[in-house]
């Protein structure tokens, strides 16, 4: 069993280049006006537990609802894509490259959480769903690049000894 939850380093090229074409896709996705219409993309029923409110007059449970499937499908790629990418092994991985995963992953912890308080207080109603959907792919973004970036350090230190 693996205590430091790894995948495979070959895992992590074709990752990252998914993190970033999806990433980019769901950026041009929302600049093209989604979620309100934009591009449909991927449309059908789906189950849905809960859709409406939850505690107002409109609260519908379980049922089949018509939906764009795009956002769905686009956060679980990225966010697939983007753990794959942070947690795949370095060809040689020791000790060093686990402390520069941790702090990465520290780093982008804690700007994400100060994102999450900053947005608790200024951000009410619905639009605070969209908000948590930014904070988790910004966390896998400033997590993934802080770590691309100092493993470059890293790497290139090592070269010019």
């Amino acid at each position: 069993m693996n205590p430091y939850f790894e995948f495979p380093a070959l895992w992590k090229r074709p990752a990252a280049t998914v993190f970033v074409l999806s990433t980019a896709a769901a950026l041009f996705w929302l600049i093209a006006g989604a979620p309100d219409g934009g591009l449909i993309w991927l449309r059908g029923s789906a189950p849905a537990l809960v859709y409406g409110e939850p505690f107002g007059p409109a609260y519908d449970g379980p049922a089949w609802v018509a939906n764009n499937y795009t956002d769905e499908l686009m956060l679980s790629v990225i966010t697939l894509s983007g753990v794959l990418t942070g947690f795949a092994k370095e060809p040689v991985e020791d000790e060093l490259i686990r402390q520069i995963r941790w702090k990465a992953l520290a780093n982008a912890t804690v700007l994400s959480t100060l994102f999450l308080l900053l947005a608790t207080w200024t951000v009410y109603g619905l639009a605070f769903v969209n908000v948590l959907y930014v904070q988790t792919v910004a966390l896998l973004v400033v997590f993934n690049t802080q770590l691309a970036w100092s493993l470059r350090r890293f790497y290139s230190a090592q070269h010019e000894e």
